[in-house]
C-alpha cells in the first residue's frame, strides 16, 4: 500500500464522518482508528485479489470502519 491509497482512505474516512449528524459524528480518535481498520480490511482484502473499488461495488466501507470503531467505543 503506498502513500496515494493511504491518503485516498484518510479522504474517504473524512466524508463519511462529514455526512453525520453533529450529535453523531465521530471524534478524531474514532476517525483515525477507523482509517486504520479499513487500511487494515483493505490490505488483507488485497491477498484475494478484492481491490476498494469491489468494496465499494457491495457497501459503503468507509462507514462501516467508523460506525464499528464507535459500536466498540459504546461496549467499553
Amino acid at each position: 500500500m503506498n502513500q496515494h491509497d493511504l491518503d485516498y482512505i484518510a479522504h474517504r474516512i473524512a466524508s463519511a464522518a462529514a455526512q453525520y449528524a453533529p450529535a453523531h459524528r465521530p471524534t478524531a480518535a474514532q476517525v483515525a482508528d477507523a482509517a486504520s481498520v479499513l487500511r487494515d480490511m483493505l490490505q488483507a482484502a488485497q491477498t484475494h485479489g478484492v481491490t476498494f473499488a469491489h468494496l465499494d461495488s457491495v457497501a459503503d466501507f468507509p462507514r462501516l470502519a467508523i460506525q464499528l470503531v464507535q459500536s466498540r467505543d459504546e461496549n467499553r
